[in-house]
């Protein structure tokens, strides 16, 4: 089986996109490859090169995070060129049995948040014929590279590494694998928790910037918006 996944993450290797590409890799069979193709690489230096080895693999697997409820400006550009080159004479015909997962994960707390993002990933899989799958949206997202060194079945990582399972298994499945419906999970700790490490961390940015807490509430164009 020829799995290609697309990190979409403007973070490159260090990022939480990568990180879930690793984990749903470490859940399938020993021996099988992902090939792993970086947007942001691409929206630097665009090589249109890894197109036919997208279009000829039989599992599609794109890993992102959210932005602004869709996806990066540089994931969708790279995605509108592989769209493009699939609307050449015979390239779509290789990809049209081509199953399409996802990954996509957010600094909010509910994995609902990223439901908007998976729609248009189905949507683009629709519109290029390609086959839909279902998707994992991830909530605590910044979690997932902070948490790497955990062991996966920790109860802080399950929910979030066994939907990354079930995805994996979905894959693995073959032809007809997919989910059932698309997945939302957040990491293993209350809301409130999780709103209180937030808001350290923008406190920590600050006083590294020069900044004091109360400089965080600022509002420098307020007179300019209520003009």
């Amino acid at each position: 089986m020829r799995i290609y996944a697309i990190n979409g993450s403007a973070k490159g290797e260090a990022s939480n996109s990568r990180e879930m590409i690793s984990i749903v890799q470490g859940y399938l069979e020993p021996g099988a490859k992902i090939e792993v193709v970086s947007q942001i690489r691409q929206y630097r230096k665009p090589d249109d090169s890894v197109f036919p080895a997208m279009a000829a693999s039989d599992v599609l697997l794109v890993s992102s995070s959210l932005y602004v409820d869709a996806l990066p400006a540089t994931l969708l550009s790279f995605l509108e060129r592989y769209a493009a080159y699939l609307a050449c004479p015979g390239k779509a015909s290789r990809a049209r049995e081509q199953r399409v997962f996802a990954c996509v994960n957010c600094g909010f707390f509910e994995g609902e948040q990223n439901a908007s993002a998976l729609e248009i990933l189905a949507n683009f899989s629709a519109a290029l014929g390609l086959r839909w799958s279902g998707g994992v949206g991830i909530g605590t997202g910044e979690m997932i590279g902070s948490l790497k060194d955990v062991p996966l079945d920790a109860s802080i990582r399950r929910p979030v590494t066994h939907a990354l399972r079930a995805l994996a298994e979905a894959i693995a499945a073959g032809p007809d694998g997919r989910l059932g419906e698309n997945l939302f999970v957040h990491h293993r700790l209350p809301a409130f928790i999780y709103k209180l490490a937030g808001e350290a961390g923008w406190r920590k940015q600050a006083k590294q910037n020069g900044l004091k807490s109360r400089d965080l509430f600022l509002q420098p164009l307020e007179s300019a918006n209520t003009r």
